[in-house]
């Protein structure tokens, strides 16, 4: 039956929690999934809910680009995104920017939290002091037009291939200071702190695909690849793997 609640979380243990919490606040029909991508389209599609709720960090550093694509998938869906308070105040702007409407932090206490959840359920929007703060000492918006380059590209895909600063630059015939340059806007781009994040938010966001990952070790080519969480065991791996020239 179409509406109720639809909690998106990887914290699967605290389901039976996190159910028990909305519905005494009165959301209708909670149900939690971890179900991600085109599962999670499917599933808001089949549910029709009337609320979503979902885990700043879902997607990591990629979430706000991943719930633009939702609301853009299903402009009319009322998006709210939950935070415990380890995602960063600064990025947490770009869920506004990507056109939510309620960011609501644990850590502003309990009572708050459910303040926040409350608006959220009247239809009202909510935005955590902190992160309404960063918004406000904003002399402009971001230009939401920013691509990459080909050039910037190239760099991104090299880095999620595994190559050292210095193998891109013998690769591309650039200075080290050029590298690091694409690599500063390429972080400025996609709202990444570090270049680990990058690379989570390449995969997360399909810029980076199994098929374009080069390896001498074709056995390892034939595995899954690793989902957004299991990204520094996945680069642990890529770093013993001698790498050899691909098309790029």
């Amino acid at each position: 039956m179409p509406g109720g609640t639809l909690l998106v979380s990887r914290y699967t243990k605290l389901f039976p929690h996190f159910k028990t919490h909305l519905e005494a606040l009165g959301f209708p029909g909670v149900r939690v999934t971890a179900v991600e991508k085109d599962g999670l389209n499917m599933l808001i599609n089949e549910l029709k809910p009337g609320y979503v709720l979902i885990d700043s960090n879902f997607y990591d550093c990629g979430t706000p680009h991943m719930t633009g694509r939702l609301l853009k998938a299903f402009p009319k869906l009322n998006i709210a995104v939950l935070t415990a308070g380890n995602f960063p105040d600064d990025i947490a702007a770009w869920f506004i920017f990507h056109g939510i409407k309620t960011y609501i932090k644990l850590t502003d206490g309990m009572e708050e939290f459910n303040h926040g959840l409350q608006c959220f359920l009247a239809g009202k929007n909510y935005i955590a002091p902190d992160v309404q703060e960063i918004l406000d000492g904003l002399s402009e918006w971001p230009d939401m037009r920013l691509k990459t380059t080909v050039r910037q590209k190239e760099v991104l895909l090299m880095l999620c291939n595994g190559f050292t600063i210095k193998r891109i630059e013998d690769d591309l015939h650039v200075c080290k200071a050029t590298v690091e340059n694409h690599i500063k806007e390429l972080k400025k781009i996609f709202n990444c702190r570090g270049r680990e994040e990058l690379i989570k938010t390449a995969f997360c966001l399909d810029i980076v695909s199994k098929k374009d990952l080069c390896f001498s070790d074709t056995s390892y080519q034939n595995t899954e690849l690793p989902d957004w969480a299991k990204t520094q065991q996945y680069m642990n791996r890529m770093e013993k793997l001698k790498i050899t020239n691909c098309d790029l």
